[in-house]
């Protein structure tokens, strides 16, 4: 790094320091190294030995006015920006593209408000999903829905990646339905308060599922509900993939009372999150929460509809432990090898045996390690994640593994359903099938942000074009079906 480079670099980092407490602006490359990856390890295989892609500061603003004057300061320098919660939703989605500042939002993690009277909560954007769901407790509260990585994972960026699948989004609908308003940190440092019915340049669909292109998410209103005094079980192991989405389906469809969760997952799944496992190929589980009459007719109705497909009950203890560990199942399937490889689709619920065809079609001619989990959003939408277990110093296995998801993802566009996480590593994607998005997406980013300095090639760019990657793995396929 050239003399001049430094200077600024070390001006930068001074004049930061006026308004954010020197102890949460660093430059420690150990920092740095641990705070822009995430729970894959994607960043490793794409960014760990290019120079220029590194972040060289993590700064942790601790409130709106924080975050508003690092963001200004980092606009007039002309300095990138990555904006960083926890590093849960993975695929490079917080991983610097341009090197620059990343502004880890976790220090923000205040709780302004909660009213019971109109069941409501404000708080920081920057709050775990756990801290505020044990603090709602205190009043017989609770979030209307949260993701499954809710020990980790903040509030923010599940306003940012999707919010339609998760813990109660069937029963009382997705993360934007829940939301009131935003108070939202532009590029410039400029901040907006954003709400449902808001007419200005950005509107909340803008926001949902912008991966942090267009600003930061830095306070949120939603709404909240009552704890119900009932939580109750439900899990049946299926012969056959087709008898275990039909009771899927049927209990999703159950207009009576939706679970406040349901997912649908393979033996192998099962054996890899947990330490025991179903006996059966496929398990269904269920979980209600309702006013004690309501429940018990839900369970009487699931086994009815469980013992017309042949389904097996699951022991009760089971069903509770499923439910305690429910937020490191999908992190527990990576202890079984040294490099998980995974990818996420959102598919529409009557395209969920197509899909699993055309997944065991893939996976029965390139042999690997693999897991199947299916977990339900709202009426019509479901969430896929695809595991694939390898080893690290097997390279033609592991990109072997990539190619195989490259062709699910392209069948899954060609069949009009999508990706559910973009992220970096997914944009290519993105940019191919929902050009008109990208294209609204690119405008109004340009708008905000002509110099491209926040959250860079996410949605209206990509680092690699489509044709290179599909070459790439046309060849990684012949190469591991030699290996």
């Amino acid at each position: 790094m050239n003399a001049s480079k430094v200077r600024e670099e070390g001006n930068f980092t001074e004049e930061v320091k006026e308004f954010i407490p020197p102890t949460h602006v660093s430059t420690d490359p150990y920092d740095i190294e641990a705070t822009t990856g995430d729970l894959s390890l994607l960043p490793k295989y794409h960014y760990k030995f290019k120079e220029e892609y590194k972040a060289t500061h993590v700064i942790r603003p601790g409130s709106t006015d924080e975050l508003s004057k690092l963001m200004k300061k980092c606009y007039e320098s002309s300095i990138p920006m990555t904006i960083r919660g926890a590093g849960s939703s993975c695929y490079s989605a917080s991983t610097p593209t341009r090197g620059g500042v990343v502004i880890d939002m976790r220090r923000m993690d205040k709780i302004h408000d909660i009213d019971p009277k109109n069941m409501t909560v404000r708080c920081d954007a920057g709050i775990s999903w756990l801290r505020l769901i044990e603090t709602l407790l205190d009043y017989g509260l609770g979030p209307k829905c949260y993701p499954t990585s809710y020990k980790a994972s903040i509030v923010g960026g599940f306003i940012v990646t999707s919010g339609k699948v998760g813990v109660g989004v069937l029963r009382n609908g997705p993360m934007k339905n829940a939301i009131r308003s935003l108070v939202f940190v532009k590029p410039d440092g400029s901040v907006e308060k954003i709400t449902r019915d808001s007419q200005g340049d950005l509107k909340l669909n803008d926001i949902i599922s912008s991966f942090g292109i267009l600003g930061a998410v830095a306070e949120v209103e939603m709404e909240i509900t009552l704890l119900n005094k009932s939580m109750e079980y439900v899990g049946y192991g299926f012969h056959t993939y087709e008898m275990a989405v039909k009771f899927f389906r049927t209990l999703k469809d159950n207009d009576a009372s939706k679970p406040f969760f349901l997912s649908l997952s393979d033996k192998n799944f099962e054996k890899y999150a947990h330490w025991t496992y179903p006996a059966r190929a496929f398990f269904v589980y269920a979980v209600y929460s309702d006013t004690p009459s309501v429940t018990s007719q839900c369970l009487a109705f699931a086994k009815d509809v469980a013992s017309n497909l042949d389904g097996l009950a699951v022991e009760g203890w089971y069903l509770k432990e499923k439910w305690r560990d429910l937020a490191d199942t999908e992190v527990n399937v990576g202890r079984w090898c040294q490099n998980l490889i995974f990818q996420e689709y959102l598919v529409s619920d009557d395209k969920l045996e197509d899909f699993y065809d055309f997944y065991i079609k893939k996976t029965s001619r390139q042999r690997y390690r693999n897991a199947f989990y299916l977990m339900s959003g709202t009426k019509g939408e479901n969430r896929i994640k695809l595991f694939g277990l390898s080893d690290i110093a097997n390279s033609r296995e592991f990109f072997g593994i990539k190619a195989v998801f490259n062709d699910i993802t392209n069948f899954n566009y060609r069949n009009n359903d999508s990706l559910y996480t973009i992220g970096v590593v997914n944009t290519q994607y993105f940019l191919k099938y929902n050009s008109e998005r990208a294209s609204y997406l690119r405008n109004l980013k340009y708008n905000l942000d002509p110099e491209d300095l926040l959250n860079s090639y996410r949605l209206t760019k990509a680092k690699m074009r489509s044709w290179r990657l599909g070459l790439l793995f046309w060849i990684a396929k012949r190469l591991y079906k030699t290996a």
